[in-house]
């Protein structure tokens, strides 16, 4: 918890729009190498795409935390026939202001139970710098496991990022 206060885990709307537009520039200027996306890449878009891409529906979801910071987390479903007993997570930021307070954690465990009630859903994928073993241990206390490596996952100016590719079957 935050220094004694609640944090309260739940899914964001349209309405959430321009606090997670704002949440999302926060994370990919402060972690660029964290995030396949860019800051840059994320300025030119609006408010109204976040809305649409946080709007909740059977295949995606985006999960907030809301405390004296703030955090997040986002689902996404395949939809093909063959890969739809899979999801992914992707965005999962939290702000320095509630890190180390199980804030991380805290988001993660209400996204794997969300995702528990899909019918169908088998298994949740992720991928995670290498580099950042505060990251991947995270990743394994909620029960995740290492299943691949991806050298040169992201490229940031000269730099090549590693990405651990991650499992955890429902």
């Amino acid at each position: 918890m935050a220094r004694g206060k609640k944090v309260e885990i739940r899914p964001l709307t349209a309405a959430d729009a321009e606090a997670f537009w704002e949440l999302r520039l926060e994370a990919l200027e402060r972690e660029p190498s964290a995030f396949g996306s860019s800051a840059e890449e994320h300025r030119a878009t609006t408010v109204a795409a976040a809305a649409a891409r946080i709007t909740p529906n059977e295949n995606t979801f985006v999960l907030g935390a809301f405390a004296a910071g703030r955090g997040m987390v986002g689902f996404v479903r395949e939809t093909g026939m063959k890969r739809r007993h899979k999801g992914k997570v992707w965005g999962v930021y939290v702000g320095a202001e509630l890190r180390g307070r199980g804030v991380g954690r805290q988001l993660l465990e209400a996204l794997v139970a969300r995702a528990r009630a899909l019918p169908g859903l088998e298994r949740i994928v992720l991928a995670a710098n290498a580099a950042d073993p505060g990251a991947t241990t995270l990743y394994e206390r909620v029960g995740f496991t290492t299943f691949g490596r991806e050298p040169s996952a992201l490229k940031i100016g000269d730099e090549y990022i590693e990405d651990v590719h991650m499992g955890l079957d429902l």
